[in-house]
């Protein structure tokens, strides 16, 4: 089948078309009709087919909503009521690939198959997974964060905070890189989300509540705000037409999230200084570390982001 931009597939509109000839691939681009839902297709002959659903999940705070809420998903949803659907798919599935990712500005699903069948029912779970969540209490405990007892078979021993994004993170800020990391994105970009720690802060997670994980549910997972990634040699109307009846169908449009504005340049350098954890008899001279920030490129502008990247391998 051939494209044009303006084309009208079903629900949906062309509007961009590009044949890459150097890798033999023709990428596809199309919106919704009426919810502006974006769909990206990377039409190939690979029997290896991917879907990846992203969504735009800018933290306002370091409270890690967004990565709690893309293992709260996981645990459930109205289609497949089970306690843990994607580990069930993991040792059921013929999948080549399955995973959940949070980033600083998004989070994103993507599993891949080579089996047509197989990359059905996995989008199937994935797509209910991520619109239509059971994310009940207990998910949002086992998942975020609750008590329990430092001692599990002493009620009077002290309690203690757990759950699974929360020991992780744990783990994760106790990384002097990990601590490094963001303490450069608070400083060089204190205006914009990326001042916050997205995967959650440990002393900061046992701040959010249930309510406000779902509120964000309700906020950023629409499906008028995703965008579908999809990749292979599956016929697209095919996988249009799917997309339709299991996730937009009976969605109303809601407005796009926007943008993020460009942080502000600063008129001096400015120097920070903090602190990262030691084992108690390591010696404190021998492990400073010293890092160089700075606010360089948009990442539209391709050409100086890969002269930027080769300068740091030189120098590096």
């Amino acid at each position: 089948m051939s494209y044009r931009v303006n084309q009208k597939i079903n629900n949906f509109t062309v509007t961009k078309y590009l044949p890459i000839d150097e890798i033999k691939v023709e990428l596809i681009e199309l919106t919704h009709n009426v919810l502006g839902t974006r769909i990206i297709k990377i039409k190939n002959d690979d029997d290896e087919n991917l879907f990846c659903i992203s969504l735009k999940t800018w933290p306002q705070d370091s409270f890690g909503e967004a990565h709690i809420l893309e293992h709260t998903v996981l645990c459930g949803s109205n289609k497949f009521p089970v306690k843990d659907p994607f580990f069930s798919m993991l040792r059921r599935s013929l999948n080549t690939f399955m995973n959940a990712l949070t980033g600083s500005d998004f989070t994103c699903y993507p599993a891949s198959s080579l089996v047509e069948k197989d990359f059905y029912n996995l989008f199937e779970v994935y797509i209910d997974a991520v619109f239509h969540p059971k994310i009940d209490r207990l998910s949002f405990l086992q998942e975020g964060h609750r008590f329990e007892f430092s001692k599990p078979d002493d009620a009077s021993s002290n309690l203690i905070y757990k759950g699974v994004v929360y020991n992780e993170m744990k783990g994760a800020m106790a990384n002097p890189d990990s601590i490094l990391f963001q303490k450069i994105q608070e400083n060089l970009l204190p205006d914009l989300p990326y001042a916050f720690n997205s995967g959650g802060d440990p002393k900061e997670i046992p701040n959010l509540t249930y309510e406000n994980l779902k509120k964000f549910h309700e906020t950023h997972y629409h499906p008028s705000r995703a965008i579908f990634f999809l990749y292979g040699n599956l016929d697209l109307e095919k996988e249009l037409d799917f997309i339709e009846e299991n996730a937009l169908k009976d969605a109303e449009a809601k407005k796009p999230l926007g943008i993020i504005a460009k942080q502000k340049r600063f008129s001096k350098k400015k120097t920070i200084e903090t602190s990262y954890p030691i084992a108690e008899k390591e010696n404190k001279e021998d492990d400073t570390i010293i890092s160089f920030g700075y606010l360089t490129c948009q990442i539209e502008d391709q050409i100086d982001l890969h002269a930027l990247l080769l300068l740091d391998n030189i120098l590096m």
